[in-house]
């Protein structure tokens, strides 16, 4: 007799099957966005002397404090002497766990004490951003990654979760969305710290004149932006 190794070999459909138990997908979808984090804390513990370890961890868990974001961790984290390239990524795969479970485990989120109320206060600020600014229900895409690329207070990667979801985007897109403007974002602040840092090193006075009108511009775009807001807050009837 000879045996029969078409049996050894799983059915197409058995995978699919199987990716659509979900008492699988369910634990998987919450377990695996909250295993990143610390498997790129385990990875910076290989590859980064005790000390630097020590200091970028408490960056990066400064990140997850409002009101910290990437405009002052990046920076920050670049004039401590680590490569602008690991400071991108290791942001962006932060983002990545943070979308990552909000889109997959939001319902079931709201229900844990700390993280409830955080992402009901991100909803309650997703809500009073999309109705000031009807334009992001319009463009819908790209005002989701435009919400994630501009680094202001409350335009991470959870609320931008957030307001994808409110905005009735599919999961996909609401991931995708985050995932294009983090990484946008914390490219440009992190290759604008390096090349601003090198400038320095050169001429410090010119350095420190291209920080001084980029602080100044950046002032004057918030500042003129929640003018903005105020006043179509004032327009819209109650």
């Amino acid at each position: 007799m000879t045996a029969d190794h078409t049996t050894d070999m799983p059915e197409p459909g058995s995978w699919k099957a199987l990716l659509a138990n979900p008492y699988l997908t369910g634990p998987l979808k919450f377990i695996l966005p909250l295993a990143i984090i610390p498997a790129i804390f385990a990875t910076l513990y290989l590859i980064e002397p005790y000390q630097q370890f020590l200091m970028l961890s408490g960056l990066l868990i400064a990140y997850f404090i409002p009101p910290a974001g990437k405009e002052s961790i990046i920076p920050i984290a670049i004039l401590m002497g680590y490569p602008w390239w690991l400071v991108t990524l290791v942001i962006f795969l932060l983002d990545v766990a943070v979308s990552l479970f909000v889109v997959w485990n939001f319902d079931l989120a709201l229900k844990i004490p700390l993280v409830g109320r955080l992402l009901e206060s991100g909803m309650t600020a997703g809500r009073n951003y999309t109705d000031t600014q009807p334009w992001l229900r319009r463009f819908s895409t790209i005002g989701l990654v435009l919400f994630v690329f501009f680094p202001l207070q409350g335009t991470g990667a959870m609320n931008g979760a957030i307001v994808g979801r409110l905005l009735g985007l599919d999961k996909a897109r609401v991931f995708g969305c985050v995932c294009a403007g983090s990484i946008a974002s914390s490219l440009i602040i992190a290759l604008g710290a390096d090349v601003l840092l090198d400038v320095y090193r050169q001429n410090p006075a010119l350095g420190i004149g291209i920080l001084a009108a980029i602080v100044t511009a950046v002032l004057a775009a918030i500042i003129g932006w929640r003018m903005h807001e105020k006043r179509l807050r004032e327009r819209t009837p109650r």
